[in-house]
């Protein structure tokens, strides 16, 4: 009789693989054969050269297998070969199957790994889900029922690779459309320097008396000096790219997002109080990414209360709690309806009639999966907004790294 177990879908970030037969080599950073249909790669790993080669003839005729006669063999073909699922048994002398789950987990999250477990190991098996396994069968198992699963999970990897596809177009546009609010912000900032050296140029023009037109060159260099800094600013904020995890002080990232988004805090007469812990620990991750989390948050809040009369205010406050490290930005708006809460991270979903497109708070919820960390919002007592952004901190030995 056979045992099966469907679990959790997981999510995976690259595709499916369009490597055919033929050696290794054949599977590093491409596709097969020119005129040969890609097809996905199965690598079953076990100890154990009769099941192992029965599962090979089993999945030989849909995919393109691999094999593994131990964890640390597959591993190595991993970190060479772009295998969609991974087929592997949970007793193995070497390497226990539940060890190779977690670290292929680790260091390829975008394989889906099946594990096939004996009476007895249910338990282990059980971790396997938690550790990010799709599925596990009990043996003896149905080659239908094997083929099936393998065929979902090969669905999986696909619909992963499609949803990572539309999040990553999303964070594009995200990009974007903030980068036009920066810009948008610098010209009008640009504004009020450029109309005082506008008028003391007419009124040196229409008087030029020598003694007072130093006070007037002190005024207008002090202008340009305005005017090049709002430019500075601007410039570094759109010359940041992305880049390799680095240590992070949230702090410094509200200062930054404050920075570049006072433009729109004045604008619309929004005060700014913050309640930060000095003593915060750094996390580790992308500062582009968790600078544009925060900024995304920012310009909620204030659109949020774009249509409320003073006063408008935000409130900033960083803190350690329970192994994270967490930001909480509150405004003061009309809240978040009850109706509106299972909406409001949806890609594309938006309740304003213009200038909204949905995005925003879908990077957020993005972003916060890629570190590892959470996002979570409620109502205040007084009905404003509030989101909090939960971070893992940052471990001690990696601070020096």
């Amino acid at each position: 009789m056979e045992h099966s177990r469907r679990l959790v879908e997981k999510e995976s970030d690259q595709p499916i693989s369009s490597h055919v037969c033929g050696s290794l080599m054949n599977f590093r950073e491409g596709g097969g054969p020119e005129g040969v249909e890609p097809r996905g790669t199965v690598l079953v790993v076990d100890d154990e050269d009769g099941p192992r080669k029965a599962l090979t003839t089993l999945f030989s005729g849909p995919y393109t297998v691999l094999e593994a006669a131990d964890g640390p063999a597959a591993l190595d073909i991993l970190a060479h070969a772009n295998v969609d699922v991974v087929v592997t048994d949970l007793f193995m002398p070497s390497m226990p199957g539940i060890d190779l789950v977690r670290e292929a987990k680790r260091r390829f999250p975008n394989v889906e790994v099946i594990i096939l477990t004996g009476f007895g190991e249910l338990g282990t098996a059980m971790q396997a889900v938690e550790l990010g396994a799709y599925a596990y069968l009990e043996k003896p198992f149905d080659n239908t029922a094997m083929l099936a699963h393998v065929s979902g999970a090969m669905a999986q990897r696909l619909r992963n690779e499609d949803k990572r596809k539309v999040e990553q177009l999303a964070l594009e546009a995200n990009r974007f459309e903030t980068q036009v609010r920066v810009v948008s912000g610098m010209i009008h900032d640009l504004g009020s320097p450029l109309s005082v050296i506008g008028s003391h140029v007419e009124l040196m023009q229409i008087d030029p008396e020598l003694d007072i037109i130093q006070d007037r060159l002190e005024t207008l260099d002090s202008q340009v000096r305005h005017c090049a800094d709002i430019i500075r600013s601007t410039m570094n904020f759109l010359r940041q790219k992305g880049q390799q995890p680095v240590l992070i002080n949230l702090n410094e990232v509200v200062g930054a997002c404050l920075e570049v988004g006072a433009p729109i805090l004045r604008r619309q007469c929004v005060e700014v109080d913050r309640d930060m812990d000095e003593a915060l620990p750094p996390i580790k991750g992308d500062f582009v990414l968790v600078r544009q989390s925060v900024l995304n948050l920012i310009t909620n809040a204030c659109q949020a209360m774009a249509q409320q009369e003073p006063p408008r205010r935000i409130r900033f406050a960083t803190w350690e709690e329970g192994g994270r490290v967490c930001l909480s930005v509150t405004d003061t708006g009309p809240g978040i309806p009850e109706h509106e809460r299972d909406h409001v991270f949806r890609a594309f979903y938006s309740t304003k009639e213009e200038g909204g497109t949905g995005l925003g708070l879908a990077v957020v919820k993005n972003v916060m999966e890629q570190h590892g960390g959470s996002v979570a919002f409620g109502n205040t007592e007084k009905g404003g907004a509030r989101f909090v952004l939960a971070f893992p901190a940052c471990e001690p030995d990696s601070r020096d790294a």
